[in-house]
């Protein structure tokens, strides 16, 4: 039974309500052809507005995952059966122009939301609809969902692949299949693919780089509890802040770089608060995501560790919490939006026969948001006190 909550200020009803019934959908337990009930009936029971529940159905409906029809009522769609000849490829056999996107992160994440809203404003202006789908990081989830889109007779792809993966079949399969796919934020060693992501080791060499000027010198990298550096953009950010280590004439030490293997939240805030309490502890953290820099600020608070007066801390992706948490938080910019309109744009050229030839990388830039965690207005005061 879902239950609606009226206090996260966060995640509006609506998406809550969407998030609900794709969640099964994709698993399967609501089976094509099933009739949801109407929207005075959801209404009532989840007591929220009927507007609440239109708004909710009609994001399902634009996705592709149900279908209005007029007099009966609304349902989940049926995934499109036609046969098509041997030699034509797949993707040319839907009468609708649709195209597939396959995102890693829970449905309603501010992560997806953005890179949805840029693919959503890039397909409407070129006339097609989006199918969206989430893995939840499972491998064997985003394969599912690959070959659900597949036979709904998606005419491409946008895959935002899972963390930790080096290859994928079903991924592999597609680029077989001569179907168009756009990979975002990571790649796989050896797969030639189109591909849109940030910056990220330029926003990585930034982040560290900043830090430095700020006159720290052991400095840490922190990734995500499920994520390791076999990820390529989590590698990329390492190798930037590294390089960047190397630029100034700071040996780099692997100890100072964790957690790189995966584990469970409760182990990775414990990993956090020994790495921060440790005989010469790092007095900066480049985060790999803002999600962690904030783990992290929360991990200090509980041991008495100020920051950014005794610690500094500097995220990645600028979620709009990033400037509302205490201190805010500096961060790296991640162009959200602009993935999913470059991806949009690409793979729709892709589609229609516009862009030809070898696989492209694009690598949109990213910018430094300077806020209170890195503690630079505090070193602008100490500087101007000292003089």
């Amino acid at each position: 039974m879902l239950k609606l909550n009226k206090q996260d200020n966060g995640k509006a009803l609506h998406i809550q309500l969407a998030a609900y019934f794709r969640e099964r959908i994709l698993d399967g337990r609501l089976q094509a052809g099933t009739r949801l009930p109407t929207e005075l009936e959801l209404a009532s029971e989840h007591h929220i507005s009927r507007d609440t529940v239109r708004r909710a159905l009609t994001q399902l409906v634009e996705e592709g995952l149900l279908e209005r029809v007029q007099g009966r009522g609304t349902f989940v769609r049926q995934a499109q059966t036609r046969q098509v000849a041997e030699s034509a490829p797949a993707y040319i056999a839907s009468a609708e122009k649709r195209i597939g996107v396959v995102l890693t992160r829970p449905a309603a994440s501010e992560l997806n939301m953005e890179i949805l809203i840029g693919v959503e404003q890039s397909a409407k202006s070129h006339g097609y609809h989006v199918s969206f789908s989430y893995t939840d990081e499972d491998q064997e989830q985003e394969t599912r969902n690959i070959a659900r889109l597949k036979a709904d007779r998606v005419q491409g792809f946008i895959i935002f692949p899972v963390s930790n993966s080096t290859y994928d079949p079903s991924i592999w399969q597609l680029q077989a299949d001569k179907i168009p796919f756009i990979l975002l934020d990571r790649t796989f060693p050896g797969l030639e693919a189109d591909y849109v992501g940030s910056d990220n080791f330029g926003g990585g060499f930034r982040a560290t780089e900043h830090l430095l000027i700020l006159g720290h010198t052991r400095i840490g990298f922190v990734n995500s509890h499920i994520e390791t550096r076999s990820t390529t953009s989590v590698y990329e950010r390492w190798n930037g802040y590294k390089t960047a280590l190397e630029k100034y004439s700071i040996p780099y030490e692997e100890a100072l770089a964790i957690p790189n293997v995966i584990m469970s939240k409760s182990e990775a805030l414990q990993a956090y608060r020994n790495f921060i309490l440790q005989p010469n502890a790092p007095t900066a953290i480049f985060a790999v995501n803002d999600l962690v820099a904030m783990d992290i600020i929360q991990v200090a608070r509980k041991q008495g560790i100020r920051v950014p007066e005794d610690l500094a801390i500097v995220g990645y992706d600028d979620l709009s919490l990033a400037a509302h948490v205490t201190p805010a938080l500096t961060t790296i910019k991640n162009p959200l939006f602009d993935f999913g309109l470059w991806a949009g744009n690409l793979l729709i050229s892709r589609i229609e026969g516009q862009q030809t030839g070898p696989a492209r990388r694009i690598e949109l830039p990213t910018s430094l948001i300077i806020r209170e965690s890195c503690g630079a207005s505090l070193h602008i005061k100490r500087s101007l006190s000292a003089s």
